[in-house]
């Protein structure tokens, strides 16, 4: 299983977000991005991969979305239809393979580790074309703001092996499309 963990400190907390401004929402635009490269590709949705979003912006943080490839039926690869989807899951909504939990970063990090490895996208780890991973496992990530130092020693703590994609920085939502893309070519 693929799991990703995208930690977005600005994200609102609530369903209350325009559509119309996901920018303007603590980048929601970017949220949706991730949840669309981490599930979709050009034909079909991803069974092998999760993705964990924890929301950190007002106005009740934490809480932590998660999007289970396993589960999903129906997922469009675009940003509004995602948003639609973030709304409706913040609301109550049930939705096949949508979740919301009042969970942190650390809880949800924490709970990963027991079964998978920790992985941590950072400009100064490992290069991922040369590091080694189990079928299981979790890549976890920040997003425009990236991740603060004392969560790095938390990752650190956890043996999170830091790997890099290259020395160029990234957006979030590319990070995912080449780790993809990596693992793919792997099998």
């Amino acid at each position: 299983m693929r799991t990703f963990v995208l930690w977005a400190r600005k994200a609102k907390t609530t369903a209350n977000f325009s559509l119309d401004d996901l920018p303007g929402s603590g980048r929601m635009d970017l949220v949706c991005r991730c949840i669309s490269n981490a599930l979709c590709t050009a034909d079909h949705l991803r069974k092998d991969t999760k993705i964990y979003v924890v929301l950190e912006g007002p106005p009740t943080p934490p809480i932590t979305l998660l999007f289970d490839g396993t589960l999903i039926q129906q997922l469009d690869f675009d940003e509004r239809n995602i948003a639609q989807h973030i709304q409706g899951a913040l609301k109550g909504k049930t939705m096949m393979g949508v979740t919301v939990q009042k969970k942190s970063f650390e809880k949800v990090v924490r709970d990963l580790s027991k079964d998978s490895q920790l992985v941590c996208l950072h400009e100064k780890g490992e290069d991922l074309r040369l590091a080694p991973f189990t079928d299981n496992v979790t890549f976890i990530f920040g997003d425009f703001l990236g991740l603060p130092p004392k969560t790095e020693t938390f990752l650190e703590r956890l043996t999170a092996k830091r790997i890099s994609l290259g020395s160029t920085s990234l957006f979030a939502s590319h990070c995912i499309t080449i780790v993809h893309n990596e693992l793919d070519r792997r099998r």
